[in-house]
């Protein structure tokens, strides 16, 4: 696809936050916005209005509006304001890419047969804590459901994620799986010269309850006793954090647990950690995951979403003496959920078997740069844009 053709298409991403918000889903709209605009496609940002902020600026080359407001118990505002805002800008964009699964895809599915226009949804998450769990509350549930099975295309970041839209009877033609991508130059792994034999362990990403930061406090208390001399770095921000801190001084772990707060360069916490945790409850494809894959590190995560893809071919099944089973897999080593007991066994593991956490890590990174990089990604959404744009007989 020639860079020439792409700048005919423009994209107005639809996203409920955006920077300087810094979630998964938030940083993959940057990251794949920034990528399309290097290739000559168009990007725009919607998003919802926050009190300080103005109300358009442009990021990273990016024109960014912050115009979706209005919060009412029904949502009727906030989909009048996403409405008049399309209406106003039709002009403006080709394609509209909605960012989960909210109140502003009726409102862009209008757009579609109204103006004629392509409409692209990709979901954030399946399980407890995915997309159709976090609709359940609101009035306008089944009006999101009706109408985000009206888009053009649903992107699948996941396996996890296509078998919930099967199961709410999304048609099977219309699912498209592109995964998130990682930038492999930027997240790379430390020289040989530059190696240290690191007794860190790192988790990355929002402290909240999704992100089952209880239980991995928990196992700590076992690890401990066994690896006195490891320290587990917590890099984020999120309402647990207090809950947390006061478990952590509950539990005596202190010297063992450092909340480091949100930080701009997360390389250098992947660079001086032996691996990765995140013992989420639920997950769409973790950024976190394949940026510490991408450095080299083998991963310890939980059996759900997109982990299952990302943490490779199981190879061997462990019970742990507490009950309970881990598996070691190519990538890392995969946990259920809330399984403390296996989730300590498997910290152990890897903190002891140094040939086995560089074999894993040299397999995390191979596998990142043969499916996940940031190139192979934004190409497949442009050759997305492009037959959707091509097929529009308005164009």
């Amino acid at each position: 696809m020639s860079d020439t053709k792409d700048k005919e298409i423009s994209i107005l991403m639809v996203i409920g936050l955006f920077h300087p918000v810094v979630g998964g889903a938030e940083k993959a709209c940057q990251t794949l916005s920034k990528r399309l605009m290097k290739k000559g496609i168009s990007v725009t940002i919607l998003t919802q209005y926050r009190d300080g902020f103005p109300e358009h600026e442009v990021i990273d080359g990016i024109p960014v509006f912050r115009k979706m407001k209005g919060w009412h118990p029904l949502g009727i505002t906030y989909m009048f304001s996403v409405l008049s805002f399309l209406i106003k800008n039709r002009g403006c964009f080709d394609i509209i890419q909605c960012f989960g699964l909210f109140l502003f895809v009726p409102p862009a599915v209008l757009i579609k047969y109204i103006f004629k226009k392509k409409v692209v949804l990709r979901l954030m998450c399946s399980g407890t804590c995915g997309d159709f769990s976090g609709i359940k509350q609101l009035t306008f549930k089944r009006l999101i459901v009706d109408a985000a099975k009206r888009c053009d295309r649903i992107v699948c970041l996941s396996q996890d994620i296509k078998r919930e839209l099967l199961q709410y009877h999304f048609a099977p033609e219309k699912l498209v799986s592109i995964p998130n991508g990682v930038d492999i130059e930027q997240f790379a792994p430390l020289t040989k010269a530059e190696q240290q034999n690191s007794k860190n362990i790192c988790f990355i990403g929002r402290i909240e309850v999704q992100k089952g930061l209880e239980f991995l406090i928990k196992a700590m208390c076992v690890v401990t006793k066994r690896e006195n001399d490891v320290k587990l770095l917590i890099v984020g921000r999120g309402e647990q954090r207090v809950y947390l801190e006061d478990l952590c001084h509950r539990l005596k772990l202190e010297d063992h647990i450092a909340f480091v707060g949100e930080q701009d360069n997360v390389l250098s916490y992947y660079h001086q950690s032996a691996f990765v945790i995140l013992p989420s409850e639920s997950e769409g494809m973790s950024n976190v995951l394949l940026e510490s894959m991408a450095c080299a590190l083998p991963i310890v995560t939980t059996d759900v979403g997109g982990n299952i893809e990302l943490v490779g071919k199981r190879k061997k099944e462990i019970m742990n003496p507490n009950g309970g089973r881990y598996f070691i897999c190519e990538n890392g080593i995969l946990i259920s959920p809330q399984d403390v007991d296996s989730l300590a066994e498997a910290i152990v593991q890897l903190l002891r078997n140094k040939t086995l956490t560089k074999s894993m890590g040299y397999s995390a990174r191979k596998h990142v740069e043969e499916s996940y990089s940031l190139n192979q990604v934004t190409g497949q959404y442009s050759a997305l844009y492009r037959m959707l744009h091509d097929s529009n007989p308005y164009h």
